[in-house]
Formats: C-alpha cells, sequence, structure tokens
C-alpha cells in the first residue's frame, strides 16, 4: 500500500513540474519578443508581464490543490504597498510562487543561475526581477525599486531555509535606506520538503500544507530615528533574527 502511494505522488509531482514547464514556456512566446525588443524597459510593459505571471501561476497553485499535492492558508494581509519591503523565511522552491501569484506587480529578488534557466529567464527579464547575481547591482536594484514605489519581496536568507533560519543584514540596509515599510512574514510548511539538497521525486505521500503569516509589520519612516542609519540597521536586524528565532 505503500509503495503504491509513494508511486502516485511521484507520479503526481512528475505531472505538476512538466505543466510548471508547459506554463513557462507558453509565456516565453510572449516574454522573448518583449525582451528581444526592449519592451521591457517600459514600466506598464513590466507590471502587464507581472500580471501574466501572477496568473499562470495562480492556476498552476490551484493545480497543487486540486491534486492534492498542497493545501495552503495565505490570508489577505493588503500586502503590496507603494514602497513596501516583504521579508520571510525560505522553506520551499514554491515560496516566491505563492507570493507572486497573490500579490500584483510584486518585484523580487531572484537567484542569478536562474537568469541560465531556459523557463525562467525570459520572465525574469520581462518582468524586470532583480537577480543576485553581483552584489553592489542587487543592493542598487533593490533600491531603486522601492524609490520608484514598488513593493519588493526579499528572502533574507538568501538561499532555502535549513536547520535554523540565519538572516543577512543587506536586506535590513535596504530597509532602512529606501523602504517605507517593512513586512515581516513566516511561512509555515508541514511536512518538510522541495528542500535545495532533495531529489525531485523525494516527495512525501501525504498533502503539503503552507502557511503564510504576517508577523509584524514596521514604520520604517518612524523606527528609532533618533539613531544614525548603521545602528538603525543593526537594530532591526537583531529584533527580526529574534522574531524569527522565537518562532522556529
Amino acid at each position: 500500500m505503500e509503495v503504491a502511494k509513494k508511486s502516485l505522488a511521484i507520479i503526481r509531482v512528475a505531472f505538476l513540474y512538466l505543466l510548471f514547464g508547459f506554463i513557462c514556456l507558453l509565456g516565453d512566446f510572449i516574454f522573448i519578443f518583449i525582451v528581444v525588443f526592449c519592451f521591457n524597459k517600459f514600466k506598464i510593459v513590466r507590471n502587464f508581464c507581472r500580471d501574466l505571471v501572477r496568473v499562470s501561476w495562480a492556476f498552476f497553485i490551484k493545480i497543487c490543490q486540486i491534486s492534492g499535492y498542497l493545501s495552503f492558508k495565505f490570508d489577505d494581509f493588503n500586502l503590496g504597498k507603494k514602497g513596501e519591503l516583504i521579508i520571510a523565511n525560505h522553506p520551499s522552491l514554491l515560496d516566491v510562487v505563492f507570493f507572486l501569484s497573490k500579490i500584483r506587480h510584486l518585484n523580487c529578488v531572484v537567484k542569478g543561475e536562474l537568469g541560465k534557466n531556459i523557463f525562467l529567464t525570459f520572465a525574469i527579464k520581462a518582468c524586470g526581477y532583480i537577480s543576485n547575481k553581483d552584489d553592489k547591482e542587487l543592493l542598487q536594484n533593490c533600491l531603486n525599486a522601492l524609490q520608484s514605489g514598488e513593493s519588493l519581496l526579499i528572502f533574507p536568507e538568501g538561499t532555502r531555509t535549513k536547520d535554523t533560519i540565519t538572516l543577512h543584514k543587506a536586506s535590513f540596509y535596504i530597509a532602512i535606506k529606501q523602504a517605507i515599510t517593512l513586512r515581516v512574514m513566516h511561512i509555515i510548511m508541514k511536512p518538510q520538503c522541495l528542500k535545495g539538497w532533495q531529489k525531485w521525486y523525494d516527495v512525501p505521500t501525504k498533502t503539503i500544507n503552507y502557511e503564510f503569516k504576517n508577523i509584524k509589520n514596521y514604520d520604517i519612516k518612524q523606527y528609532n530615528l533618533d539613531r544614525a542609519d548603521p545602528i538603525r540597521v543593526r537594530l532591526l536586524f537583531n529584533e527580526v533574527s529574534e522574531i524569527y528565532k522565537e518562532l522556529k
């Protein structure tokens, strides 16, 4: 019985991987044209591309639900305000898919290696998502995005969560320097899977349950205004790190 359940789980996840790739390739027929002719330099075009990603990935998540692969709770937190920086822990491969399928016109930081991925490279360029390939460019691009009024998603661990949540200070520097608000999110995933070191077929037979919680909001413009910016960055980093430690 267990062998049969495992086999069905592998077949299901194989189908979902293929579906995701197919959706991405369909989008590429539009994104390639936009990137080649440099239409992505226009904000209205980038927002159109982000809307296309949002609808497509919302459809994918719905299929994942219907198939019994996952369930999730993602309350309407009124996310995506002007100049809002959203940070979250990063337990799985699908975290960014959830956020981009829920928040309109959201910008995000993506792994530099994805720029070489045939399924995602044109979507990343057409949507104007920010690559973490170069640290200096990453920092400036994040500041520019917030300054222009975009909302921005960053996973401040830099990679998927391992045994403990370990944050990097760069996200908090960006928050202090340019964000209007900082939104601290916590993603709960049970059972744990879709880790960076796991094989695609190493999947649970049970439904994966996700819960997205809004833990704390910061009004950055009012946060420790009597302190110098480097101190504000350190205080914010320490405070949020402590929040995640308590959550674990």
